[in-house]
């Protein structure tokens, strides 16, 4: 048994999906690709006012003043293709991409028991695609031809059950149910609907054979050595006796959303628009197959040809539409392009639910998603200099860091309690051991400007806003100095000086003056 799912008008659908408003309205479709562009596709709306297949765009407008033209997208075809194999594939592992907005499944092995039967499970599969605002039919039948045959003529879901019975002229014959109700019989398909090439479409328009039912009756033998080969390949799609193999396909595992615009964009309320239905999209492809979001891409693309690309990752993987729908906004809400935006692409990368179980004195941030919401918006307005976490440089200088992105991801729960708890009893050993700890340096941030007296080269006297008077005893100098090689070359001497007051304070000459940098407690 083989299940088709059959998505009409697929080129159609795919450039509307993210704008579901235009199904009631009258839309054509174009190919601007094609050698003389016309109308390919339309919605049923359009199809009322007179407009058809075959028209030019101005001859679909002169019949039709409301009428939308819009182009054809292969990028918003393959997003829609990645969703109907995507959502085939959640339920049977065995499917094949027949063709664009065709999907067979095998039916082999598949538990049905939940869902009541065929037609049910069948309905299960169009509601989902509904969601993600697809209109599909789905067939039933004993061979994928058959099935798909059913799918095409369908206004519902089809199912096919076959009815054998022996006569001289015509092979088997298969009766339809529609809705599980109405019957219909096989034989009574237009010819159009075995989509023959059109000069054997002409011949058969000639014999007067205009139903499935009239081409059977002709027997197999006699239109094969009339029509040749394609005639056979005509009977062998209404056969049930020789189910063809699936060319199985594993769907990708890349979860993205793709749109261009018809008008550039220059402000952040369309952009932020189409971004939501957008994270919708791609929250629900994810929890069909039990994932949530872990980092998000965004790429902007500019009419000057140029590409804005941004990476986000989410500190705990979510799927809640809300929360990631507000970190992408903190970020457009101050990006800046040097042209306008043309097409917008959004990919997820998936990752399974976080289950973390702490230990009795740990603790976590309640909200990790809403702690980088706000240190976005802080970075917005201070400058990404000043919010992060500070890591170090590999330099000898004093004072050199730079700020990094907060990650809460680098390392296991706990891992950095266990490390302090290491530490503790390391400088615990040291102590019960005798050995001595240096004094902590209080440092100054900034090092306060000084004016310092020496005499032979040894600071004698100190002025600074924080003590002013003699110095008593130095240590130093000791001598530091690093970047020779380029323009960030420094060096310093810096001496360990007790003043009149007993004080023990830090300072330094640099090529910028004399500073106190701190004082010893």
């Amino acid at each position: 048994m083989f299940a088709v799912i059959f998505i009409p008008n697929f080129s159609l659908q795919a450039v509307l999906r993210h704008e579901p408003d235009l199904r009631s309205r009258p839309v054509a479709l174009v190919d601007p690709q094609a050698t003389k562009p016309v109308i390919t596709q339309l919605t049923s709306t359009a199809q009322s006012c007179g407009v058809c297949e075959g028209l030019t765009a101005s001859q679909g407008m002169a019949r039709c003043a409301e009428l939308i033209i819009k182009s054809r997208s292969p990028a918003q075809e393959d997003s829609a293709t990645e969703v109907l194999l995507q959502t085939a594939y959640a339920f049977s592992p065995n499917i094949e991409s027949t063709a664009p907005g065709v999907c067979t499944i095998e039916l082999k092995g598949i538990a049905l028991e939940s869902f009541n039967g065929m037609e049910q499970w069948a309905q299960k599969i169009i509601e989902i695609l509904t969601q993600f605002n697809l209109a599909a039919n789905i067939g039933l039948a004993a061979t994928p031809e058959l099935a798909l045959l059913a799918a095409r003529v369908a206004d519902s879901i089809l199912s096919l059950s076959q009815k054998h019975r022996t006569s001289n002229d015509a092979g088997p014959v298969t009766s339809l149910d529609v809705g599980c109700s109405q019957k219909k019989d096989l034989e009574s398909f237009p010819i159009s609907a075995l989509e023959p090439s059109p000069e054997i479409l002409a011949i058969l328009n000639r014999w007067g054979i205009q139903t499935i039912g009239a081409l059977l009756a002709l027997g197999k033998d006699n239109v094969v050595e009339r029509l040749g080969s394609e005639a056979a390949e005509l009977f062998n799609r209404v056969s049930p006796d020789s189910p063809r193999p699936l060319k199985l396909v594993i769907p990708n595992e890349e979860f993205s959303e793709y749109l261009e615009f018809e008008n550039e964009i220059e402000t952040v309320e369309p952009l932020l628009f189409v971004l939501r239905r957008f994270v919708e999209q791609l929250s629900r492809r994810l929890e069909l197959i039990y994932l949530v979001i872990a980092e998000f891409h965004l790429q902007l693309g500019l009419s000057s040809g140029a590409k804005q690309e941004r990476v986000f990752k989410i500190p705990t993987p979510t799927g809640n539409i809300d929360v990631l729908f507000r970190m992408l906004q903190t970020h457009l809400e101050t990006v800046r392009t040097d042209a306008p935006i043309t097409s917008l692409r959004l990919a997820a990368k998936p990752t399974k639910p976080e289950s973390k179980q702490f230990g009795l004195f740990e603790s976590t941030l309640r909200d990790p998603n809403q702690f980088a919401e706000t240190a976005a918006r802080l970075t917005a307005l201070v400058g990404s200099e000043n919010v992060g976490k500070p890591e170090l440089i590999a330099t000898h200088k004093p004072d050199s860091f730079r700020m990094g992105v907060a990650s809460f991801n680098d390392e296991r729960p706990g891992e950095n309690s266990l490390a302090l708890q290491r530490s503790m009893l390391d400088v615990r050993s040291s102590v019960t051991q005798g050995n001595k700890i240096g004094l902590s340096l209080r440092r100054f941030r900034p090092p306060r400007p000084s004016h310092v007296e020496f005499r032979d080269n040894k600071p004698t006297l100190l002025r600074s806003e924080v003590f002013t008077g003699a110095i008593m005893e130095t240590r130093g100098p000791f001598f530091s100095s690093g970047n020779w090689w380029d323009a960030g070359q420094w060096a310093r001497e810096e001496w360990d000086v007790e003043t009149s007051d007993g004080s023990l304070f830090r300072i330094y000459r640099s090529s910028e003056g004399c500073f106190l940098e701190g004082f010893y407690d």
